[in-house]
């Protein structure tokens, strides 16, 4: 049967048809899954009792790495199936979870999720980080299926959206604060809006974060030495990694850097811009600073820096993907981008796992959590423009004693986040098995 939010999601939808289709026909990723999307799913459900894991996106994904591990050792006579809403989380899922069955998560349509419920059957499902549709939520406790949201993080927005919800069917969150479901929240600030919405305090569990239990701290001396001759960096030269830069960014790393050339002797510099396809434009500013470039794609084919002057005045630009972490490794100091302009900061953990000294700029509200807990340690350094930039470094530089214990700080602070896999399955393991009598 229809409800109130098919209503809103048609005249949504008949209102932004245009836009809508303009993004079908132009964008292939608008297409990506339409007919899973659509509950026109192929997986079929097996003979084992399923458990279905929702992932929105990569980082998602990558979130829910350790914890589908341990589910498949504590829950072995379970199938467990993965649903995520983008191409690239789907792209992503299938490298990391080969052999399971991967889908599209189905439109929040009452019709359409009724459909992908009936196929699949789940025993639990586990929606990772902020995944609550009303629809989908209404249709689970309809079958009696249990919903964790774990990993689980609301903001101030996000929670104005579900007291709407809730003004807008009663029936909606009625099923969400059902007993069956349960929520492992990262953070008490999250804890806080989940109460706040009406769920009862014995429904949640404040965790912590899985992202940690991710996090790489240490990365093998072969890989590192490998990087070191492709670069060709010499043992006493003092790297500086700008990684996932953003365009406004690498012209005030470049003036930077010449300033701090003028003072440091052995100084080199990596830039990792966020999108590849800005590469051309990132050589084009490091040449009108008077600098030389090297791209690692053409390292990697088997060109060389042409000579030991032009190497010392070569700045490397990383045009490939998926090599930020080795490249964070070799680092005598990490600038984590997108932060000196208000585009909200990059993953700041990564290089802090390492233990590198991490510095960003003022604008990192995206990572808002993690740039606490490094402050709030004192293992993270943050420049509010060019000129508190240039200090900051030229600090580190001069007191290589404090720049290593800022790292070692900032892997500690790191290292101590971990263990949240372990305390999720705990609270699987007592709901799920209460309710199911497994």
């Amino acid at each position: 049967m229809p409800t109130i939010f098919d209503a809103f999601y048609v005249t949504a939808l008949a209102f932004g048809s245009p836009y809508f289709l303009s993004k079908l026909l132009i964008n292939k990723r608008f297409r990506a899954g339409l007919l899973q999307r659509l509950g026109f799913n192929q997986v079929k459900n097996g003979k084992h009792p399923c458990i279905w894991i929702h992932c929105a996106s990569v980082g998602e994904v990558l979130t829910a790495k350790p914890l589908v591990k341990s589910i498949e050792k504590e829950f072995n006579g379970f199938e467990i199936v993965l649903s995520v809403n983008t191409d690239t989380g789907f792209s992503v899922a299938e490298k990391y979870f080969e052999g399971k069955r991967i889908f599209y998560f189905p439109l929040d349509l009452s019709w359409v999720v009724d459909k992908v419920l009936n196929l699949i059957r789940p025993q639990f499902i586990i929606l990772i980080e902020l995944e609550i549709w009303p629809n989908f939520i209404i249709a689970a406790a309809k079958r009696h299926v249990p919903v964790a949201l774990v990993n689980a993080r609301i903001s101030g927005n996000s929670a104005k959206w579900y007291r709407l919800f809730s003004r807008m069917s009663n029936t909606f969150f009625k099923n969400l604060l059902t007993k069956e479901n349960f929520f492992c929240a990262r953070t008490q600030a999250d804890a806080a809006r989940l109460k706040e919405l009406g769920i009862s305090e014995s429904q949640i569990t404040i965790t912590g974060n899985m992202k940690y239990d991710n996090i790489v701290t240490d990365i093998s001396a072969n890989a590192k030495e490998q990087l070191l001759r492709l670069f060709e960096l010499e043992v006493d030269e003092r790297v500086i990694v700008c990684g996932s830069t953003f365009e406004g960014e690498e012209i005030v790393l470049l003036r930077v850097f010449k300033d701090l050339c003028a003072k440091f002797n052995k100084l080199r510099l990596i830039i990792v811009p966020r999108h590849i396809e800005r590469v051309s434009d990132v050589t084009k500013q490091i040449e009108s600073m008077g600098f030389n470039y090297a791209k690692k794609s053409s390292l990697d084919k088997g060109e060389k820096i042409a000579s030991h002057r032009d190497r010392h005045n070569t700045i490397l630009v990383v045009d490939t993907v998926g090599e930020l972490l080795t490249i964070y490794s070799i680092a005598y100091c990490v600038f984590v981008g997108r932060s000196l302009i208000p585009h909200g900061g990059q993953n700041v953990v990564e290089p802090a796992g390492l233990a590198k000294p991490v510095i960003v700029g003022p604008h990192t509200f995206n990572f808002k959590e993690e740039v606490g807990l490094l402050k709030e340690a004192n293992a993270i350094m943050i420049a509010e423009d060019e000129l508190s930039l240039s200090k900051t470094i030229s600090y580190l530089l001069e007191h290589p004693e404090e720049s290593g214990e800022i790292g070692r700080r900032a892997q500690l602070t790191v290292t101590k986040q971990m263990g949240v896999v372990d305390r999720n399955m705990k609270i699987l393991k007592e709901h799920f098995l209460k309710e199911r009598n497994v």
